[in-house]
Parts: structure tokens; sequence; C-alpha cells
């Protein structure tokens, strides 16, 4: 018989992996629909994808899978306020968005990668969607980081 997992203290053992801070976007007629996420990774150089993980109940899963076609956005240090803006909580009166990428992501972010959907798994409460990377940009500034429930910031 497996042990019980407690889901509060799995994210809390989830929580002290340090990540880096992502805003998924899509674009849907001209409505930008955006969502903060950590669950991002690398897939495959040749070819270039991608993976994110959605919550099955994200409204942006949805639209993502209407459009076939998402964006990344690694928000930089100073982006916080997007982060919180994003994940459900608005703070910001504008969010500036750019092109670049074929699909809209966010200004200043450290990269912005666009992508189209390549396919979709299903995989409990969330959907793990990979992306063919079609575009991508990037700049030398430093990454927003969160771990163990707070914003954190690279020390040298």
């Amino acid at each position: 018989m497996e042990p019980e997992i407690d889901p509060k203290d799995l994210r809390a053992a989830f929580g002290k992996f340090a990540t880096g801070v992502t805003v998924i976007t899509t674009q849907s007629g001209d409505t930008v629909h955006g969502m903060t996420a950590n669950s991002f990774t690398s897939v495959s150089m040749s070819p270039p994808m991608l993976l994110i993980c959605i919550h099955n109940s994200a409204r942006s899963l949805a639209a993502i899978q209407s459009a076939k076609a998402f964006g990344v956005s690694v928000l930089a240090a100073h982006q916080q306020a997007v982060s919180t803006h994003f994940a459900g909580k608005p703070v910001l009166d504008h969010v500036a968005f750019c092109e670049g990428v074929g699909v809209p992501t966010i200004q200043g972010a450290v990269a912005r990668f666009g992508c189209t959907l390549e396919q979709a798994h299903v995989a409990g409460d969330h959907t793990i969607l990979v992306g063919r990377i079609k575009a991508y940009v990037h700049a030398e500034d430093e990454p927003l980081l969160f771990c163990a429930g707070a914003y954190r910031e690279i020390v040298a």
C-alpha cells in the first residue's frame, strides 16, 4: 500500500526547487490571454522545442489549444508586478506586449519564445504542452527567480 501524499506538503517540497518565472501568452482575435507559470523547460535543440505545464482548469489552456500557438516570456528580476498581475492578482493598469516572435510576449522579459503547439498530454490535473520554437530573443538582464513561495535574487 502506497503512503498517502499530503498535497500541501508535496507543494512545499516542490517549492524547494528554485525556478525562473514565465508568463505564457496566446492571442484570440484582439484579445491577449496570459498566465504566470514556472513549469517550463527546454525539450530539444533539434528540432527546437520546449514544454510548459498548465492546470487543466486554466482559461489559457483552451485559448492556447484553439490558437495552436503560444509565447513564453522569461521575466526579468524587475518584473515581479508582471508576475503577480498574470497570477490572477491584477496590479497593473497596463501591460506592455511586444511582437517579434510571432505571438505577443512581455516587453522587457529576459527571453521570449514564440511557439506553435506540437503536442498536448494530459497528466493528472495538468496538461503538458510541447511547443516547437519558431522564433526567440534574449537579453543579458537577470531573471526573476522564485523559491519556497517567495521571489529571490541571484547573489554572486
